[in-house]
């Protein structure tokens, strides 16, 4: 019997693979998940493990780069053998695994909320976030409650963006009480949005502005906009719900407002709501270790070992087809960022639009507004 053939031991460690963006343009998602993975993993580990094994965390950084990301998930499913993948970070780099994982029969469950990730359903593809949609209605539902009706998108050419756009455009069209007048693009890696901002300016309907996109061109926006003293509130994704994005767009950011899981303003929930307790208490748990607070992204990486503990404890082994088939069957499994119940129609989980709230950019904080 050859050594890869033979059984494995019960000390023997289950290895979780991870390919996430620390570095590149979106390191301020791929860092913060990187570290509540490796924090969540000697979690697990201090309190035994599952089915009397140790965890080990395989994580590659793709550098925010697809190609990367379809290279180190080609290593870890032909060298490093692992039973299940967590990533990728964004909508490209998913995409570029996602083909690898269906290959050679190994789930994954990605951090990417874009529709694109879930439409149409992949057999060994799972995702954790909330879905564009349930993000657009979360907001409009908002915008709505405000008074505004009238609204511009302005977004990337490219990767989120472009997926995010078409989805808002398309959300919005049957949404009672919103109108996209205004449809405004950039390409990634420009250096100055004035140009598509003094448009927006010049149309008097527009009542607000909806930012779809994640990286370092957000903040450039917020700074143009503030420039610019643009008396029309400016919107984003839940991509933006994240310390690092104020620190980076500075005072600018002020005023904006988005979509967030709870657990990014858990200590404003309600006094004994399980969601400000288990929120608080990942938050207690990544400032000890980390010296900073955690973003969004984090709380998606928690969840996602979560629920792959999960499957794994149900499934009774390490195959990656026995684990595939236990997550599909998770019901009704507690995160930080919200409940998750998977079906063979449905790996992106069921959700409500309570699961989300609405913040605001405040002195460089996050104050929770809906």
């Amino acid at each position: 019997m050859s050594l890869s053939a033979m059984p494995a031991r019960a000390e023997d460690p289950i290895r979780i693979g991870a390919v996430k963006s620390v570095t590149g343009p979106a390191s301020y998602i791929g860092e913060a998940q990187k570290n509540a993975l490796e924090l969540m993993v000697e979690q697990v580990n201090q309190e035994g493990g599952v089915l009397g094994r140790p965890l080990e965390l395989v994580l590659y950084d793709d550098a925010t780069n697809p190609e990367r990301a379809r290279t180190m998930m080609q290593r870890l499913l032909t060298q490093d053998r692992v039973s299940v993948v967590i990533g990728g970070s964004l909508t490209p780099t998913t995409l570029a695994m996602e083909t690898l994982a269906s290959r050679h029969g190994v789930p994954m469950i990605s951090q990417a909320g874009s529709r694109v990730v879930v439409s149409p359903i992949r057999k060994w593809l799972f995702v954790n976030p909330e879905s564009e949609e349930m993000v657009a209605n979360k907001t409009f539902a908002h915008m709505v409650k405000k008074g505004i009706s009238k609204v511009a998108l302005l977004s990337s050419s490219a990767g989120f963006g472009r997926a995010a756009r078409q989805t808002y455009s398309e959300l919005a069209a049957e949404y009672e009480g919103i109108e996209v007048v205004m449809d405004e693009t950039y390409a990634k890696g420009d250096s100055d949005m004035t140009a598509q901002l003094t448009r927006i300016r010049g149309n008097s309907d527009v009542e607000a502005i909806i930012l779809l996109d994640v990286g370092n061109e957000p903040a450039i926006i917020a700074r143009n906009h503030a420039a610019l003293d643009l008396n029309v509130p400016l919107y984003s994704t839940h991509g933006l719900a994240a310390p690092e994005f104020p620190e980076l767009a500075g005072r600018a950011a002020d005023g904006m407002r988005m979509p967030t899981p709870a657990m990014l303003v858990a200590e404003q929930l309600p006094q004994g709501s399980s969601e400000r307790e288990l929120g608080m208490a990942f938050r207690k748990l990544y400032q000890n270790r980390y010296g900073r607070p955690p973003n969004s992204f984090a709380g998606y990486s928690h969840d996602a070992l979560l629920l792959v503990v999960d499957a794994i404890s149900r499934a009774g082994n390490t195959d990656p087809a026995a684990i595939r088939d236990a997550m599909e069957q998770t019901r009704d499994l507690v995160g930080v960022s919200r409940s998750y119940t998977f079906g063979p129609d449905n790996h992106g989980g069921l959700y409500e639009e309570s699961d989300m709230r609405i913040v605001e950019i405040r002195n460089g904080g996050f104050v929770l507004v809906d």
